[in-house]
């Protein structure tokens, strides 16, 4: 009898823990995908600004503030900047949701790989070496957004 007690005490404890831990989810982020549906390997960012960021950005949440006390200098912000913006053919990556939410206006950056290690981001913006494209939330299918338009390739192509 005391076992059994001693069971269903711990049952009850058990199911009181989950059934608490459970009622506490609110709110689930869903995130949203683009994929790269183009032949060549971009980089691709999400972004709230109209302007091509440096490196030291890409990948950064928008609300993120780099404190003056940030050491990690500029030697490794193309290499952080790869790091979940780097889509080879039919891959998509994961963006931030938030920033289409929060933002009527959003937009896409993509450069390809080819560009973007062979050159400064100086000189990709000087010759648009990229490619921007305005998007909302709405341009988001069922979380995903198909990026199909092609990147400038080279750096002699005037504008």
């Amino acid at each position: 009898m005391k076992r059994t007690k001693k069971i269903v005490g711990l049952s009850l404890f058990v199911l009181m823990i989950l059934s608490t831990s459970v009622s506490c989810v609110m709110d689930r982020v869903s995130l949203f995908y683009i994929k790269n549906c183009t032949k060549d390997s971009l980089l691709i960012n999400l972004s709230k600004s109209d302007t091509l960021e440096d490196w030291d950005f890409w990948g950064m949440q928008d609300a993120y503030v780099m404190p003056r006390s940030d050491t990690r200098g500029k030697d490794g912000a193309f290499t952080r900047a790869i790091i979940g913006s780097l889509a080879p053919p039919d891959f998509m990556i994961s963006v931030d949701p938030y920033i289409c939410q929060q933002y009527d206006t959003c937009y896409i950056y993509t450069i390809k790989w080819s560009v973007a290690k062979n050159y400064p981001m100086d000189v990709i913006r000087k010759k648009k070496l990229y490619d921007r494209r305005i998007v909302t939330k709405k341009d988001f299918h069922d979380h995903l957004l198909e990026y199909r338009y092609a990147c400038p390739t080279s750096v002699s192509r005037d504008r």
